[in-house]
């Protein structure tokens, strides 16, 4: 039976955030009624029903379901406890108006990086001092801002599955499912970023002892990893394959999708009896700095 399954990281609101969203939702509405799992990277993530204006493919879909959640493990559900807790008489209505002013806050903070953000990016890697000192001229904005990053993970309701939170040092999401008769996990990934090369590390161990006793694991995100990492040589090593670099010889570079130089974005396979059918890459700088990966399993 195929499993197709796609992983793609869509960069937040870094910069041309209300031009990109419509080239987003452009791509993704071709492929989700398509895909048994998208799962999504540095998604932004509204702070009510207000994620369907943002992602518009995700309307009128009865056979697809879509789980939402923090890369800093920041639930919605944690911040609505804690108001019934203190507010139990006002909880209704201050959860409404919190709604809507971070809902409010988030258009503020798209358009902020939509004019300043490819500027902000280009300075936080060259001199992340600099950074440090525009937090603490405006912690509001940079801090809330973080609220709003996250993942999204899509799945067909044929695989009668939901999807939890996991953290490792960083959040990511995982879904197990039946598919032919065959017990699989699936994780939606994203690692710390390039210069936390420790860290990442440390990440990536906690997943594979995590999924160690897994009939088969699938493994799709952003890794920040380039082949000659020490984590690309860890998955290898744990018994995983790439699916790019097994249909194609090596693998296809992924950032920045204009011109790309560089290959962080991978799915990764494990388990027997699993054809990799097709692979491939997509994506273009109209949408994201990151190409996206697709593939096609026969599971045997």
């Amino acid at each position: 039976m195929i499993l197709k399954i796609l992983s793609w990281n869509i960069n937040f609101i870094h910069d041309n955030w209300f031009d990109r969203i419509i080239n987003i939702n452009s791509e993704l509405k071709k492929e989700v009624d398509t895909y048994d799992i998208i799962a999504i990277q540095e998604a932004i993530l509204p702070f009510s029903d207000a994620i369907y204006d943002v992602y518009k493919f995700l309307k009128q879909r009865p056979n697809i379901k879509h789980f939402a959640g923090s890369e800093f493990f920041l639930e919605l559900k944690y911040l609505n406890d804690k108001i019934k807790q203190f507010f139990p008489k006002y909880k209704v209505q201050l959860w409404k108006i919190f709604e809507l002013l971070m809902n409010n806050f988030l258009y503020i903070l798209c358009w902020f990086c939509s004019i300043y953000g490819k500027s902000l990016k280009q300075l936080y890697f060259n001199h992340p001092f600099f950074c440090i000192i525009l937090t603490c001229i405006c912690p509001l904005l940079f801090f809330i801002g973080w609220f709003f990053f996250g993942m999204l993970t899509i799945l067909n309701k044929k695989l009668n599955a939901v999807v939890k939170s996991k953290f490792v040092g960083r959040a990511l999401q995982y879904t197990e499912f039946k598919y032919n008769h065959r017990d699989i996990i699936f994780m939606n990934i994203h690692l710390s970023p390039e210069n936390k090369k420790k860290k990442r590390m440390g990440e990536i161990m906690k997943i594979c002892e995590f999924v160690k006793n897994k009939e088969i694991c699938i493994l799709g995100g952003d890794f920040n990893s380039e082949p000659n990492s020490k984590v690309y040589k860890f998955l290898k090593k744990e018994g995983f394959k790439s699916v790019i670099k097994e249909i194609y010889g090596k693998e296809k570079k992924t950032w920045p999708s204009k011109n790309p130089i560089k290959c962080l974005d991978y799915i990764w396979v494990k388990g027997d009896n699993i054809d990799i059918k097709s692979a491939g890459i997509f994506g273009n700088a109209m949408a994201t700095d990151h190409k996206g990966i697709k593939v096609c399993l026969d599971i045997k």
